[in-house]
C-alpha cells in the first residue's frame, strides 16, 4: 500500500463515500498520439461527471477526423486574478475584451460554461480563427488578464492558492500507461477534473502501469473520479483507476507568503 501523504502539522479531513464520485472522466490524447501498448477496444464508452449545482450528464466521443478539426475550434479563457469580480460573468468579460482590444478579430465565436477547465469555453467558426486569437493573447484590460489555451496545451498553473479549490487530495493513479507518462500529459489528464499541483517524480522511473502519485487542487474531493479514460484516435483507450489517499484544507500547503510547498522529495536529491 502506497504511503498517505499529508503535510507537517495538517488535518487530515474525512474521505467521502467513493458513491459521491463521478464513474469516470474521459480526456482525449490528442491528434496523432499513438495508442499506449496496453490500450483496449471498447464498443461503448461514456463519460459521466457530477458537479455541484449541475445535472449529471453523459457525453460520447466520436473519434472521427471531422471530430477532431471540431476540438480545433474550440479555446479556454482563464481570467485572473482569481479575486477579480469579472469572474463571476466571464462571458461578458471575454467579449469586452475581444471587442476592447482585438476588434480586428473575427466576433463571431461562440461561449459555452466550462466543466472545470478555464472560466469559459470559446468556440470559433474555424480553427484559423481560434489560432489567430491565440497569437495575440494575453489580453489585459483594467488590471485583468485573458489567458487562451487550447485543450491539447499543457496549463502553466500559478504557484499560488486558488481561491474556488479549497481542498487538497494526494490521489494514486493506478495502472498508468508508460507512453502517457509525462508531466504534461498528466497534467492534461487531470484537468478535466481539477489543478494538478505535484507529481511524484520517482513514478516517471517505474514500469508499465505502474501507479503515478499525485497531488490535486478541488473544489470538493468528491469531484475526483473513480477512473480516468484516456481516448486515442484509432478508438482505444487506456483506464486509470483513481484512488484517494488523503485530503486536507488546501491552506496547509501554502507558506506564510503564499507559495505552494510541495510534498514528494526528489529521487536525485535523496540519493
Amino acid at each position: 500500500m502506497l504511503p498517505a501523504l499529508l503535510p507537517e502539522g495538517a488535518t487530515a479531513l474525512e474521505i467521502h463515500s467513493d458513491a459521491d464520485r463521478p464513474e469516470l472522466v474521459n480526456s482525449f490524447a490528442g491528434l496523432g498520439v499513438a495508442p499506449a501498448a496496453t490500450a483496449e477496444h471498447l464498443l461503448f464508452r461514456r463519460s459521466l461527471r457530477r458537479r455541484r449545482g449541475r445535472p449529471e450528464r453523459a457525453t460520447m466521443r466520436m473519434n472521427m477526423p471531422k471530430d477532431a478539426i471540431y476540438e480545433q475550434r474550440f479555446a479556454y479563457a482563464h481570467i485572473t486574478p482569481a479575486t477579480a469580480p469579472c469572474r463571476a460573468e466571464p462571458g461578458a468579460f471575454v467579449r469586452l475584451v475581444f471587442r476592447t482590444l482585438a476588434l480586428d478579430l473575427p466576433q463571431t465565436f461562440e461561449l459555452f460554461p466550462t466543466d472545470g477547465d478555464g472560466d469559459v469555453a470559446l468556440r470559433f467558426r474555424t480553427p484559423a480563427e481560434r489560432e489567430a486569437a491565440m497569437c495575440r493573447q494575453p489580453f489585459e484590460l483594467d488590471g485583468v488578464t485573458v489567458r487562451l489555451s487550447r485543450d491539447e496545451d499543457e496549463i502553466l498553473v500559478p504557484d499560488v492558492p486558488d481561491d474556488r479549490h479549497r481542498y487538497m487530495v494526494h490521489a494514486a493513479l493506478h495502472e498508468y500507461p508508460i507512453e502517457q507518462r509525462t508531466a504534461k500529459d498528466i497534467e492534461k489528464h487531470c484537468r478535466r477534473f481539477g489543478i494538478l499541483r505535484e507529481i511524484d517524480p520517482a513514478c516517471f522511473a517505474k514500469p508499465d502501469l505502474a501507479t503515478v502519485r499525485v497531488i490535486l487542487q478541488l473544489e470538493h474531493p468528491r469531484e475526483t473520479p473513480h477512473e480516468i479514460v484516456i481516448e486515442y484516435f484509432d478508438g482505444t483507450t487506456s483506464r486509470i483507476p483513481v484512488t484517494i489517499c488523503r485530503v486536507w484544507d488546501c491552506s496547509e500547503s501554502y507558506d506564510a507568503t503564499g507559495r505552494y510547498v510541495r510534498l514528494f522529495q526528489d529521487p536525485a536529491a535523496a540519493a
